[in-house]
């Protein structure tokens, strides 16, 4: 068994990005911005935020936080995205998630430009990525997970490709992604049957339902690869994954460990995002 390192991988990107907007600014381009939103005071989001805030100032990157309190308005929010989508100096609007119930996230969401969508969760995002659009901004985490399994030249092509969770965050992109790489892929959430049998044919197996050590060894088939997207705390209150690490590391032949596996990817793809929409746009 071999350990998919996400936190090695993540600091290569972070590394190159570092040169790269080094490179840009000497050469009289201004510093690249982005402008997250943060809605309310859930301490699971602030945290979020605020590590990538400091990965944007260890990066070189200019970064603006707009917080607000719960009893926001919906409109109010969509006013001050839309005099995002105005700035030119903005290359990427980042919502935080989750909002406040009396918020449409769906709306908000629709109402950033494509082109300054650094999250990839635009329905024009999303659609162009189902259509293997080369111009789609892919969600951070599902570009994470195919660059984790690009680094260890795992073979995508021709492969049963099984992913648990059809969310717009992770479980469908990474779907669409595996599917763009020429996988068979089958998608799995709560309504499948024999998710056992399923997911025991799959020669990739992404979990990303958010149950804590949910997927043991009767899941996995012998050698396979196994990519956890999960982070959950279990009885404990240790940071783990979907994946029961222990129960399924002698029979995968890959697998990634919570944490150190996809989370570290995640923000690096984040801000791959930002800066291939900032060589758009300066």
């Amino acid at each position: 068994m071999e350990i998919l390192d996400g936190k090695y991988i993540s600091s290569e990107i972070v590394q190159t990005l570092k040169a790269e907007i080094q490179k840009y600014i000497q050469e009289g381009k201004r510093v690249p911005r982005i402008d997250i939103l943060l809605v309310g005071d859930d301490y699971a989001s602030q945290m979020y935020v605020n590590m990538k805030e400091k990965k944007a100032l260890d990066l070189g990157i200019l970064v603006n936080i707009h917080t607000f309190d719960k009893e926001i308005s919906q409109d109010q929010l969509i006013k001050l995205i839309k005099q995002l989508n105005s700035n030119s100096e903005v290359d990427g609007i980042m919502v935080q998630l989750p909002m406040p119930e009396h918020i449409n996230e769906s709306e908000v969401l629709e109402s950033i430009l494509p082109s300054k969508d650094v999250d990839g969760l635009t329905s024009t995002n999303l659609g162009k990525l189902f259509k293997n659009d080369s111009s789609a901004i892919a969600p951070a985490t599902a570009k994470g997970v195919i660059k984790i399994l690009e680094k260890y030249n795992i073979k995508i092509e021709g492969k049963n490709a099984v992913v648990i969770g059809r969310g717009d965050i992770s479980g469908l992109p990474i779907a669409a992604m595996l599917q763009n790489k020429n996988a068979t892929v089958t998608i799995c959430h709560s309504h499948t049957q024999g998710l056992k049998d399923i997911c025991k044919d799959a020669d990739i197996l992404v979990s990303s339902i958010g149950r804590a050590e949910y997927i043991n060894s009767e899941y996995v088939k012998n050698g396979s690869v196994v990519i956890d997207v999960g982070t959950n705390r279990n009885s404990e209150g240790k940071l783990v994954g979907d994946v029961d690490f222990n129960s399924v590391k002698d029979i995968a032949g890959y697998i990634t460990p919570v944490p150190g596996g996809v989370g570290p990817m995640t923000i690096a793809c984040l801000f791959d995002n930002l800066i291939e929409m900032y060589k758009r746009n300066v």
